[in-house]
């Protein structure tokens, strides 16, 4: 698995010493591996259990970032360096220092929309240059996390645990334990094993690209209320340009009610068309409107934050307010309560004789009874395209992502089979483009072998492009299409986003053999689909193209 890492800190200054990092690595006898598929600055982990191997390579700002001085351009900065590295990766690993690693992660989880593949800010409290350190583990993990499973979320990992980034929060300054998540158990666990708790992690439900986007609004802040704050105090932060604010209230959400003064200027401003999102002081608990005392907030017209962190709800805010196209209702509703995960009960399951018999009673025992008949029962559904078989396994709380024994997803199989409704399904159900079968293929590598090219289209459209292993075969395969004439077969692998001049094993690319066998017609064909998919040649283009085609250029355009 092919991982990506920016590294600018480590300790809870950011400080890093690069040839600290550069020794991490555990094994460089697997560098020539790396060489192969053209990482030359390549480091390599030895095989984990999964018998799979880590090649990592490391992108170092400079000057390094303390974490204390960050700010939204520089999510901005992260964000966009990840999508211009997208399609080239299978995970990213952010080293940040933990003074405000919650917030970036909070920040990137809404910034990195349609996210498809795993991205983790990692850090330490000890630096990992010092002899005894947290920073090596925790480095570890995350590769090991994030080139393994496809987990398609912003995260933070921390102490052996894997957290969803926006319920993350700093709780402790001098321990190794530092990060805690206190309203949403851990997405995975670091032990003797690594065990994901896949019932719990985030997919998305459409059919959009991965996109990063930049744009937050600056004019957000926290207030924490306190006992005897002034009316002038609230009125002040309150003015113009603020546009949004996180009002960190007391127990579940609670205000003085017998403070008119204080109420009016909350109200004032939700009138002129401030979002003020009501947020706990407390570390673990929910916003409710059970008290008096917090029904008055409401009638402010203060949004509930349910168990948001101020970390998540604030880096919302601004996420929210900076999206032009939003009416003040719409922001208003987006910037309320995250969806909560509710815990599906297995009836059916429970009602089943043939399990009281065996005396299974445990919702563990269940649910591991589930996981394993899952994929093979979904892959059969996809197999055939039978969607309500799907959708009776989905009510039961199956994770319609889990892969069989040869590594496949329901959504390989469909892709194999063409079944492109059965295909659309899976996808807005949180499928995932990115995942690889034992083989390294990816669902878009399959639709492409049986040419199925609406799946093909439906699959790009949704993020899916080829991995590292399918680009290094692809210059082969469509030289043998073009030497036989396959025009088919040649504008699948376009749709699918393959470089007509990339070359074959033996450096010739699809065009330069094409002339060589006299085949006229594939060169005229391939020229086409290039223009189209250019729409305006570039002088650089035509001059490449012309190289390839040789004098059939001139005869064929």
């Amino acid at each position: 698995m092919v991982m990506w890492g920016v590294f600018y800190g480590v300790s809870l200054k950011g400080r890093l010493k690069r040839k600290s990092l550069h020794g991490f690595s555990v094994s460089h006898a697997a560098l020539h591996g790396a060489w192969q598929v053209g990482l030359w600055d390549a480091c390599v982990k030895l095989l984990s259990k999964q018998n799979k191997r880590i090649v990592y390579t490391i992108l170092e700002y400079n000057p390094l970032l303390d974490s204390s001085n960050m700010t939204t351009d520089d999510w901005g900065r992260f964000g966009k360096d990840i999508e211009r590295n997208y399609e080239s990766y299978d995970g990213f690993v952010i080293l940040h220092g933990t003074d405000t690693m919650a917030y970036t992660a909070s920040a990137l989880s809404f910034m990195c929309e349609h996210l498809g593949k795993p991205i983790i800010l990692t850090g330490s409290q000890v630096p990992i240059y010092e002899m005894r350190n947290d920073g090596r583990d925790n480095l570890l993990g995350a590769l090991l996390i994030a080139g393994q499973f496809v987990i398609p979320e912003v995260c933070l990992y921390f102490y052996n645990k894997l957290y969803r980034g926006n319920r993350v929060t700093k709780v402790d300054a001098g321990s190794f334990n530092a990060f805690s998540s206190p309203n949403l158990a851990p997405l995975a666990t670091a032990e003797v094993d690594i065990t994901i708790n896949w019932d719990t992690v985030w997919r998305a439900n459409t059919t959009a690209k991965f996109q990063v986007k930049t744009e937050l609004n600056r004019n957000v802040g926290l207030l924490r209320l306190f006992p005897g704050i002034t009316a002038s105090t609230v009125k002040a932060f309150l003015q113009p340009p603020m546009e949004g604010v996180v009002l960190e209230t007391y127990g579940s959400g609670n205000a003085p009610d017998n403070r008119p003064d204080l109420l009016e200027q909350l109200k004032k401003a939700t009138d002129a068309g401030v979002i003020i999102i009501n947020c706990t002081q407390c570390l673990r608990g929910s916003v409710s409107t059970s008290y008096a005392t917090g029904k008055v907030l409401i009638e402010a017209g203060l949004i509930a934050g349910g168990d948001m962190t101020p970390e998540a709800a604030l880096s919302k805010l601004s996420y929210v307010l900076a999206k032009k196209e939003l009416a003040l209702e719409a922001k208003k509703k987006a910037g309320g309560t995250f969806n909560t995960f509710f815990s599906i009960m297995w009836k059916l399951l429970k009602e089943i004789a043939g399990f009281k018999i065996l005396g299974i009673w445990f919702q563990k025992e269940l649910e591991a009874i589930r996981d394993a008949l899952t994929p093979t029962l979904a892959c059969a559904a996809a197999k055939i395209g039978d969607i309500e078989a799907l959708k009776a396994l989905k009510e039961m709380g199956s994770n319609l992502c889990l892969v069989d024994y040869d590594g496949r997803t329901p959504l390989h199989v469909a892709a194999c089979e063409g079944h492109l409704k059965m295909v659309q399904y899976l996808l807005s159900h949180g499928a995932s483009v990115h995942t690889k079968d034992r083989y390294g293929d990816t669902p878009l590598c399959n639709a492409v072998r049986f040419r199925h090219k609406e799946v093909v289209k439906l699959l790009r459209k949704t993020g899916a492009h080829f991995s590292r292993h399918e680009l290094d075969e692809a210059g082969t395969e469509m030289c043998s299409l073009a030497a036989n004439g396959d025009l088919d077969g040649l504008e699948i692998w376009s749709l699918a986003g393959a470089d007509l001049n990339q070359p074959g094993y033996d450096g010739q690319t699809a065009i330069q053999l094409a002339q060589a066998v006299g085949k006229k017609d594939v060169v005229a064909f391939l020229l086409r689909l290039e223009s189209k998919k250019s729409k305006v040649c570039s002088v650089f283009s035509i001059f490449q193209l012309y190289s390839s085609a040789g004098q059939a250029w001139f005869l064929c355009l």
